[in-house]
């Protein structure tokens, strides 16, 4: 019998793992995990969910074999490990995680600066018998982007960590690898070259074709996590403002707000009047706007230059819109067997 509950494959350590658990816990999802040690969390607010915590390389497998229904890796592992599955869908990008798998030449290669250089030194290399040597775990796509550029008389060297080390110790000549502000190259006497970043990854959320496909109960689950992921991070480019304005009716504050319709929230001024106290002539009427977060201030000065007063701002925990373009784009993909690239 099919399991119903959603299987959620996350990262297990390092800042891509810190960067899912915040994400969802952001969103009002937080993972349950008993101990630091083990390897399954739960999430209360999502009772038919399961996590599995894995290495970022392997959920790419664990998502093309069904065996985690979604997860969430980098889009460089997408492309190295799972670049020929069909079961595969990228269903978006998260935010977090940016980094570039780039390729880093001897700060001594004073005359190599660009990827046409590398091209010409390769071409010298091959009339003198040698090869460049290319230190790197992305076989895939360092072989895919050397060869684009016309480089064919290279070979790669497989190196999982400390590979910045690699020209020093004379096993490469350079490195392919990934870097999130180019700290580590310039330590270990390496730079970037122009023309030479393979991919700009990110963390992705990906699906499985396999599991996912007529599975109703999983959709469901799927559904109201994504809806609020996407609602918590929509959320956080706007405010909520509210403020006690006089006038003479509903019709005359609205009005008035709307004079200036850039500022006058982002589909319009809500306005109710105000109960006010027995002996009160002045009418009182309550408005409340959504705006852009950079707005803040310009629609405060709108709204006093209106009579406002009592103005208040909170930031919301969600905004909704009338559907979940996440979810949308993740049932599209399901139906036209498409991966989705970014």
């Amino acid at each position: 019998m099919p399991r119903e509950n959603l299987i959620i494959a996350l990262p297990s350590k390092g800042r891509m793992g810190d960067g899912a658990d915040s994400l969802f816990g952001r969103a009002g999802l937080h993972i349950y995990k008993p101990n630091s040690r083990q390897y399954t969390a739960t999430i209360p607010n999502l009772p038919l969910a399961e996590v599995v915590y894995q290495r970022p390389r392997d959920i790419v497998s664990r998502v093309a074999e069904g065996q985690a229904d979604i997860g969430v890796t980098g889009l460089d592992n997408v492309s190295e490990y799972g670049a020929d599955s069909a079961e595969i869908m990228v269903i978006d990008r998260l935010g977090f995680g940016k980094c570039k798998l780039l390729l880093g030449v001897p700060e001594s290669w004073i005359d190599v600066t660009s990827i046409a250089d590398l091209v010409d030194l390769s071409r010298r290399n091959k009339e003198r018998g040698a090869q460049l040597r290319i230190a790197t775990k992305y076989s895939n796509l360092v072989n895919g982007f050397m060869r684009q550029h016309g480089i064919s008389h290279f070979v790669l060297v497989h190196a999982e960590g400390a590979m910045e080390a690699a020209p020093r110790m004379g096993y490469a000549d350079l490195i392919a690898d990934l870097s999130e502000t180019g700290t580590t190259l310039r330590e270990n006497h390496l730079r970037p070259i122009d023309g030479g970043t393979i991919i700009a990854s990110e963390a992705v959320l990906i699906g499985s074709r396999r599991t996912m496909r007529g599975a109703e109960a999983k959709l469901e689950t799927l559904r109201e996590m994504l809806e609020l992921i996407e609602a918590h991070r929509r959320a956080r480019q706007y405010v909520s403002l509210r403020a006690n304005i006089s006038g003479e009716s509903v019709a005359d504050v609205q009005g008035r707000i709307l004079a200036n319709p850039a500022l006058s929230g982002t589909k319009g001024p809500g306005v109710v009047a105000v109960a006010s106290p027995p002996g009160t002539t002045t009418r009182w009427f309550e408005t409340n706007l959504l705006v852009k977060s950079h707005l803040i201030h310009r629609t405060m000065q709108h709204l006093r230059a209106l009579g406002g007063t009592d103005i208040i701002v909170t930031r919301p925990n969600y905004v909704f819109d009338e559907k979940s373009e996440t979810f949308d784009r993740f049932e599209r993909l399901l139906r036209s067997g498409e991966r989705q690239e970014f």
